[in-house]
């Protein structure tokens, strides 16, 4: 077997995993929205990696839609009506944008892990999403936005 041909069955494989949540400032992984809430995860689950996923910043300033098809992450900071799309090549892109609804709360300092290498990661007021793998990026905030 060829190293090739063993990285593309690789490839193959993690593009078929469903979206993946990962916290970083929690080990368990699981968010909730209250004590007596049931934890869940952030655009996970069976089939997640086939529908879009909503969701915004623990302050909901930034809004944000994930879409399997094309893939891409798009965000905006409401306040200014600033936003940008992250594809998995290439750089971001600043585009119109207003999602319709907020879609799920992040935790604080969670990161989300899309197929295809994509990932976001929030504070209370900004969000920053990456090509795991490449150069593109954003990053969306009261004080600062920029894409590359």
């Amino acid at each position: 077997m060829s190293l090739i041909g063993t990285a593309r069955r690789c490839l193959r494989k993690i593009r078929s995993l469903p979206v993946l949540v990962l916290l970083v400032a929690s080990v368990t992984g699981l968010t909730a929205t209250s004590a007596e809430a049931t934890p869940h995860f952030i655009c996970g689950g069976p089939g997640s990696a086939k529908v879009p996923c909503r969701f915004a910043t623990p302050s909901g300033n930034i809004r944000c839609v994930w879409t399997p098809v094309p893939e891409n992450v798009a965000c905006e900071l409401r306040a200014s009506g600033r936003a940008y799309r992250l594809r998995p090549t290439g750089h971001a892109r600043k585009i119109t944008f207003a999602p319709a609804r907020r879609g799920l709360t992040l935790a604080l300092s969670q990161q989300l892990v899309f197929p295809q290498s994509l990932s976001c990661h929030d504070t209370k007021v900004t969000m920053t999403c990456n090509q795991d793998f490449g150069l593109g990026a954003f990053t969306l905030g009261p004080q600062h936005s920029h894409a590359s």
